[in-house]
């Protein structure tokens, strides 16, 4: 079997991030072994330790991916608003409370998604450096999203915010299937908007 270009290896590196980003969130970091991540990348297993040295590794930059994700459809989010600070708001908030947001574990806030993952990791693991770094990058971006015009969130409200918000959808996604599940999605929802 030929070997694959250097544009070909690092396609398929970019491939198995961005499955991983997703199956994570999906599935957690247990709950993906490392033949399906390359499976759902379209590649063999074997070639997973010629991109990356560990699963350990993998699950850090996936999730960079998962926030730089994030990151991007807050700013698109922000620049379609041009400036109507309360129709981001009001959008921005409907979109984190929403059933179609509970839903989407792989697609949604790596956030909610991960923390669970997050906090039986060792305090000096990469996984756990990353996604410090990717909620401070959401708590400085609360300001933005969620300032009003004559209020704007200073770090100890954006991280009250966040805390809010990822509490709420982790909830809501526990109890799916429950009444309570919409019921904690409608309150938060209803406290940012009354706020």
């Amino acid at each position: 079997m030929p070997r694959a270009s250097r544009r070909e290896a690092e396609q398929h590196r970019e491939d198995v991030v961005e499955a991983a980003s997703r199956l994570f969130r999906e599935h957690g970091v247990a709950g993906i072994s490392v033949p399906a991540l390359m499976a759902e990348a379209g590649l063999t297993h074997g070639g997973f330790y010629g991109h990356f040295k560990s699963k350990e590794a993998l699950t850090a930059e996936a999730c960079v991916r998962a926030f730089e994700e994030k990151r991007e459809e807050y700013d698109e989010l922000i620049a379609r608003h041009d400036g109507d600070r309360e129709a981001l708001r009001q959008d921005f908030i409907a979109r984190y409370t929403g059933k179609g947001h509970r839903d989407a574990f792989g697609l949604g806030c790596p956030a909610a998604a991960l923390c669970g993952d997050v906090a039986r990791e060792s305090p000096k693991s990469p996984l756990r450096a990353s996604f410090a770094a990717g909620l401070n990058m959401m708590a400085e971006k609360m300001s933005a999203l969620l300032s009003r015009r004559k209020r704007r969130f200073n770090r100890e409200d954006a991280l009250a915010q966040v805390a809010m918000l990822v509490g709420g959808l982790v909830l809501a996604r526990a109890t799916k299937g429950d009444a309570i599940s919409e019921e904690i999605l409608e309150s938060v929802r209803s406290a940012f908007l009354k706020a």
